[in-house]
């Protein structure tokens, strides 16, 4: 025979512990609601304010992108003077972002080719340390460095740049003409014993009778004349 159901008297049901717990978060909600409402409402402006800076972040790259473009397009017709200040204009409004670092080397540049060598070395350190698609770019950095550091006098920097420089080589033929180039202010500082083993890894790596073979090998014969000179 089956139980009656035992009834749930109200002193019971004030006793249930879930029950308990919903009532007290009713109660909490009820008497926060309008800091909750604020807490709510400062995250979704937080997540608008972000989306907004992203959306903006896109369109200035874009924005970037297409005004170095049209700098690059002006250099490539032949007119500097336009293409510097289309340059200019990049460098200053995109500073932070890739576009912005291309056009302070394009600018670095056209002031090296002009023997402008302080502007050129202010843009150049600006970028020393950017991060650039093509390796091509930091090489080309670096080397003009070191060139600046030689018309400076300054034989140590030179040596540090074109180290830097080897250090973003990827392809053999460019890590070989930087080899040289370092061996070449090497031995102008008279350290012949270093210069002469840089270049005699050239010559045990380029294949015979190309360029970088053959400035190894000319290389070579002024490090053992200025051995025997000495």
């Amino acid at each position: 025979m089956l139980k009656p159901r035992r009834k749930i008297i109200k002193k019971e049901l004030k006793k249930d512990p879930y029950i308990e717990f919903l009532a007290k978060a009713k109660n909490n909600v009820d008497k926060n609601r309008t800091l909750y409402m604020r807490w709510a409402l400062g995250v979704v402006a937080v997540i608008v304010a972000v989306a907004f800076v992203s959306n903006n972040l896109q369109k200035s790259k874009d924005g970037a992108a297409e005004s170095l473009g049209k700098a690059l397009v002006t250099l490539a017709s032949g007119d500097v003077d336009n293409a510097t200040l289309q340059f200019e204009f990049v460098a200053d409004e995109y500073d932070n972002n890739e576009s912005g670092n291309l056009a302070k080397y394009y600018l670095a540049r056209s002031h090296f080719n002009d023997k402008d060598y302080l502007a050129a070395s202010s843009y150049l350190n600006e970028i020393a340390d950017a991060s650039f698609k093509l390796t091509q770019f930091p090489l080309s950095i670096y080397k003009m460095l070191a060139l600046i550091a030689l018309e400076d006098g300054d034989q140590a920097a030179a040596v540090d740049h074109y180290e830097q420089a080897l250090a973003k080589a990827e392809v053999t033929q460019q890590e070989q003409n930087i080899v040289l180039d370092l061996a070449d202010v090497l031995l102008t500082m008279g350290d012949f014993g270093r210069s002469l083993e840089l270049v005699q890894k050239v010559l045990d790596e380029a294949m015979p009778r190309t360029p970088v073979h053959n400035r190894a090998e000319e290389l070579f014969g002024r490090i053992e004349f200025a051995q025997s000179a000495g």
